[in-house]
């Protein structure tokens, strides 16, 4: 027994890690695509780069870690099935629950150690990716001036270069427009050439202009408004710098990013929602005190400070019974009412929703935690009997079922998901939907497997399609006679 263990564990774990590791890079590549606007031309750094990465393959996990397990049970109950060592298990007498029963074990740890990363890793690595992803969409585009074209990257100036040598050190016909906060003054600056150079930091830029002219606008003068007063000044050679600071990437705090359901863990997300539901209890009975005195079963009404009795109200109009001098006032005070009772019905009834939303998601993501490692046993439960069934290795015919699979997995459960997210279904049947469809089909497969079903024979499909043609034959022949 310690062989056929060691026999099916050498035979699974190669396989798992390959396609883990394919997987998370293939996903890695699709992040990439996805955020590729926001990253290039920002000037980062690659430790940068490398740390987004990093804490991104973490929410990437939940991808790839299904597509892992369908792939690799697959090829390996595959090829042993197709080498007859599952034949010879068999006839040795080793049920195929005893041959399954190694990798099923593997999958049970994984399932355990996926659920600690999905409570504890994948919170911490998304608020460090989402953040540092927020940083970088806000960072400003890195220094470069470019030919013939206006720089605004930094703030207050625009900057245009009409030639630039292959060193980017010379430069020719400079444009500088400086202007204050508001364009409340301009300042022109044009020279014939020059230079610029960065410093080692490249936290500043220094430019060195020669045989230029200098426009400024003297808006302190008194008369600045009727006649516009401004100096003109020429120079031999005028040094400016710049500060480039703005450029550098700005880290924002991370406890912004912390009210989000995907960055919690489960005591988090409980206390979450336990907050969302006392929130909602809160504002419904606050709304129902306001609303008290509108209630068509209140029996008294308000006249100053005094309580009186409800008039009697004999007329089909009821403004028919009030003194035609107050008819106005008293029509126009209960539209005044009408219109703010409607006001802050539907403010509560948003802000309710808002809080009703947010509950939803928060609990859905409290049973993600779960069904996340729930869901790799299910569909090792319809892989590993599969490959017995299917009876081929490799990358080929494994791959086009577990990809099938895999988009079947992953299309019932973004419907559970969003039906649970948008309160058709409850919440837990919207996170569980997926694990509960396919489980039946597990056990299904699983029996058949154990039976030596012939359901994947083609041989078995061929016979039914010929019987078929032969049916449609004889009936199109009876019709003709």
């Amino acid at each position: 027994m310690k062989k056929i263990n060691l026999l099916v564990v050498k035979a699974f774990i190669g396989p798992f890690l390959g396609t883990f590791f394919i997987s998370m890079f293939l996903f890695l590549m699709l992040f990439l695509w996805k955020y590729i606007d926001d990253l290039v031309g920002k000037g980062l750094e690659w430790h940068v780069v490398f740390r987004l990465l990093f804490f991104s393959m973490a929410d990437l996990i939940p991808m790839a870690l299904p597509l892992a397990v369908l792939l690799s049970s697959l090829m390996t109950f595959g090829n042993l099935s197709e080498s007859y060592e599952m034949v010879a298990l068999k006839a040795s007498g080793v049920s195929i629950y005893r041959a399954l029963m190694p990798a099923f074990l593997i999958i049970l740890f994984l399932s355990v150690l996926t659920f600690y990363v999905s409570n504890i890793v994948i919170p911490k690595a998304n608020l460090e990716a989402k953040s540092l992803l927020w940083d970088i969409r806000n960072k400003k585009p890195a220094f470069d001036i470019k030919e013939g074209v206006f720089y605004n990257g930094i703030e207050g100036y625009q900057i245009k270069i009409g030639k630039k040598d292959q060193d980017n050190d010379n430069i020719y016909d400079v444009l500088i427009y400086e202007m204050k906060p508001g364009y409340s003054e301009l300042t022109i600056t044009r020279a014939e050439k020059g230079s610029m150079r960065l410093s080692d930091d490249k936290r500043l830029l220094y430019f060195t202009l020669q045989n230029g002219k200098r426009y400024e606008e003297l808006v302190e003068n008194a008369n600045y408004r009727s006649r516009i007063p401004s100096t003109y000044t020429t120079f031999e050679s005028q040094k400016m710098t710049f500060d480039l600071s703005d450029l550098d990437l700005k880290q924002t705090d991370k406890d912004l990013f912390k009210g989000s359901a995907v960055m919690m863990n489960i005591n988090e997300l409980q206390l979450a929602i336990d907050s969302a539901k006392k929130e909602i209890q809160k504002k419904t009975l606050l709304t129902r005190e306001y609303l008290r005195p509108y209630y068509p079963e209140t029996k008294y009404i308000m006249q100053g400070t005094k309580v009186l009795d409800s008039p009697k109200f004999t007329l089909d109009t009821i403004i028919m019974n009030f003194p035609k001098e107050n008819r106005y006032a008293i029509l126009d005070l209960a539209l005044g009412s009408a219109r703010n009772l409607k006001s802050i019905i539907e403010s509560t009834s948003q802000q309710l929703e808002d809080i009703k939303n947010d509950d939803r998601m928060f609990t859905l993501k409290w049973h993600e935690k779960f069904t996340l490692s729930f869901v790799l046993i299910v569909l090792f439960l319809i892989a590993a009997p599969l490959g017995t069934i299917i009876r081929k290795g490799g990358l080929g015919m494994p791959m086009v079922v577990s990809i099938i699979m895999f988009i079947l997995y992953y299309v019932i459960n973004m419907i559970g998901i969003k039906m649970g997210r948008e309160g058709i279904v409850a919440e837990w049947i919207g996170a569980w939907l997926a694990s509960l469809i396919l489980l039946p089909v597990g056990l299904f497969i699983l029996y058949k497997a154990a039976n030596e079903s012939a359901i994947f024979d083609q041989d078995k499909y061929k016979k039914v399609f010929e019987r078929l043609k032969l049916w449609f034959k004889f009936n199109r022949q009876d019709q003709s006679s």
